[in-house]
């Protein structure tokens, strides 16, 4: 039989196990130890604002999305706002004029100058009508411009006519107005004619006064506007020392 082989020599010659590590005495524990790092490998830590600035160049579309948005509304709302200050200011301008009053008149005095004889007929007969324009307004100021025209009627006949004086009146202003009227080309009314020649006639004569004028309201603001006036009266006679039996007068815009 066989015998058993002893183990190998090698394993006689291992090298015998360390010895276990000896336990850390507390004056070991409060060692500082200093480490070394080159310059050029140490980092900062960047603030996180950076990081924000970073994130918004790396989306540009979405920053560009979202103040579109928002400028959007901006610009609604602004537009929106616009409207309603162009709005209440139209509504106060309009309220403004709307309640402002028609000038107001009424004829004082009728004179013809130069009227036909019997001897001399076609002469230069002038009527002059005088008025007194009241502008009752408080708080507005009324312009009568150029280019306002006046004219006589008799019967819805046109026996003279001219031009209205321009002139300007401050809040409740009243001014005396003179128009004269040239007479109208062509035979005079048979009635118009008596009442010129006889001093005492006492037949009235019914005439009519129309005025078409452009006038300009002043405020804050100025307003251009047309003015129609137009006076039926009555005056006792057209010879000398005549008189304003009855009259009505509306003034319109």
């Amino acid at each position: 039989m066989e015998g058993r082989v002893p183990p190998a020599a090698a394993e006689a010659t291992d090298d015998p196990p360390p010895p276990p590590p000896q336990p850390l005495s507390s004056d070991d524990t409060k060692e500082t130890y200093i480490v070394q790092i080159p310059r050029d490998q140490i980092y900062r830590v960047p603030p996180p604002a950076h990081a924000k600035i970073v994130e918004r160049y790396r989306n540009p579309s979405r920053q560009r999305e979202g103040c579109g948005g928002k400028c959007g509304l901006w610009i609604v709302v602004a537009l929106i706002s616009l409207a309603a200050i162009v709005g209440i200011g139209v509504a106060i301008v309009h309220m403004f004029f709307s309640s402002s009053k028609t000038p107001e008149f009424s004829v004082t005095k009728v004179l013809v100058k130069n009227p036909p004889t019997s001897h001399a007929k076609h002469t230069h007969l002038t009527y002059e009508i005088s008025l007194q324009a009241g502008n009752p307004n408080e708080r507005m100021g009324i312009s009568y411009e150029y280019g306002g025209k006046a004219s006589l009627s008799f019967k819805k006949k046109k026996i003279g006519g001219g031009e209205y004086p321009s002139l300007s009146q401050e809040a409740k202003d009243s001014t005396l107005v003179r128009i004269h009227l040239a007479g109208s080309n062509g035979a005079l009314p048979s009635e118009i004619e008596k009442s010129m020649k006889d001093t005492k006639s006492k037949t009235p004569v019914s005439l009519s006064l129309t005025i078409d004028v452009p006038v300009k309201l002043k405020s804050f603001i100025t307003k251009s506007l047309e003015l129609t006036v137009t006076c039926d009266f009555k005056v006792s006679k057209l010879a000398s020392g005549a008189k304003i039996l009855s009259q009505k007068c509306d003034a319109k815009f």
